[in-house]
């Protein structure tokens, strides 16, 4: 990993995000499954957090809890000093779109719309974005991910990269308190998806954002501050960015390594017939909701 900040991790005031003591149970009786156990995680603003585990760590249900987009079942989720779990529908979506930034594998542009478009969206559902100066905006945001002459062309007209990018301009334009990142690189070729990590990289070193990232890549980690691992819905291990990183190849084979050895002793413990964790694709239980994407989506899509 890289080394980006003075021993005093360049952070100042109050945390973007604190979770304590979240759990999120879905199901009744022998159906229950725990997909988070007790988690603590704290975000300092202008940081860069990475998390991984085994499928059904948890990973996506943390990030769903983080924001509102799930509702947990036990503690507390305080964003710039919100509490979330207290909060109702309506103000959850109002926040979201003023507050929060989101970038998916899937990336949820709406086809009918320009790039332009769609990044000017979060500032339309604010109850702006028509004007001429938000028009303008939205074209220096797709400016700063190298997309400005393709602010008219519609999603089905770029590749996956550059749909991608469009996604990464339209969570930066609300200039949000946290960015968060559910494996964006995961529906890209190597060399594209550096170029997105190496954006949102930028986005933390130079604008002050915070952000949260699911990955289930060892190396797309290695752009992160520090990495929180996973495993039966509880962080298990953290990878800081103390006294410097050590080179980039070196931190992903340690954090590839650190996978390998969380996924054998979840298989072990399956084998086993150890107690419920989460499970489906989007790491969570039977009845919960369908993913943080589809759930973003939904919102948009008003």
């Amino acid at each position: 990993m890289r080394n980006r900040r003075d021993n005093d991790g360049g952070h100042g005031g109050a945390p973007a995000l604190v979770m304590t003591g979240v759990t999120r149970s879905y199901g009744r009786r022998r159906q229950r499954v725990r997909a988070l156990d007790g988690v603590d995680v704290t975000l300092p603003r202008g940081s860069f957090t990475a998390v991984m585990g085994p499928s059904g760590s948890g990973k996506s249900t943390l990030l769903q809890c983080a924001v509102g987009l799930d509702r947990p079942s036990g503690g507390s989720v305080r964003l710039g000093g919100d509490e979330l779990t207290r909060m109702g529908g309506r103000a959850l979506t109002r926040l979201r779109r003023e507050r929060v930034g989101f970038v998916f594998q899937s990336f949820n542009l709406l086809p009918a719309l320009t790039a332009e478009q769609n990044v000017r969206l979060p500032l339309r559902l604010a109850g702006g974005g028509a004007g001429r100066a938000d028009r303008a905006r939205a074209v220096d945001a797709l400016s700063r991910v190298g997309l400005g002459d393709r602010a008219r062309s519609r999603p089905a007209e770029l590749s996956g990269g550059q749909q991608q990018r469009v996604a990464l301009a339209r969570a930066l334009i609300t200039k949000p308190e946290l960015i968060c990142a559910d494996e964006p690189t995961g529906a890209l070729d190597p060399a594209t998806a550096e170029h997105v990590l190496a954006l949102l990289r930028t986005s933390v070193d130079t604008s002050g954002a915070t952000v949260l990232m699911v990955t289930h890549d060892p190396v797309a980690a290695t752009y992160a501050d520090r990495v929180l691992f996973l495993a039966g819905g509880r962080v298990v291990e953290e990878l800081a960015e103390t006294g410097g990183w050590e080179p980039g190849a070196a931190a992903a084979a340690r954090i590839a390594a650190r996978m390998r050895s969380l996924a054998g002793r979840a298989g072990a413990g399956a084998g086993r017939g150890a107690g419920p964790v989460a499970a489906g694709p989007a790491g969570v239980g039977p009845g919960a909701p369908a993913g943080a994407a589809g759930a973003y989506a939904s919102e948009v899509a008003v």
